[in-house]
């Protein structure tokens, strides 16, 4: 199932629906599923979610730091600069 975006969230008898939406052919959000939490762990799991994906934006974060170090130090050691646009 892909979550493209959330639709509605319910509680009710102890759980926590959250309605997915995909977006379609059409370029308009359709359901894709629905994700259910029991009650008690709703908690748990977005605290994990949260914390997950905030590690996941930081290795990303790393690895595009490492990239612009890289294009430095090339654009150094080969003595190329940024062209300029002539007038």
């Amino acid at each position: 199932m892909i979550v493209e975006g959330l639709g509605k969230l319910t509680f009710v008898n102890g759980l926590l629906r959250v309605q997915a939406l995909k977006i379609n052919t059409d370029g308009e959000f359709s359901e894709s599923g629905t994700i259910e939490i029991p009650g008690n762990k709703v908690a748990d799991i977005i605290n994990a979610l949260a914390t997950g994906t905030q590690g996941i934006s930081d290795k990303l974060g790393e690895v595009e730091t490492v990239k612009s170090e890289d294009n430095k130090s090339e654009e150094k050691s080969s003595g190329k600069k940024g062209k300029k646009k002539k007038s």
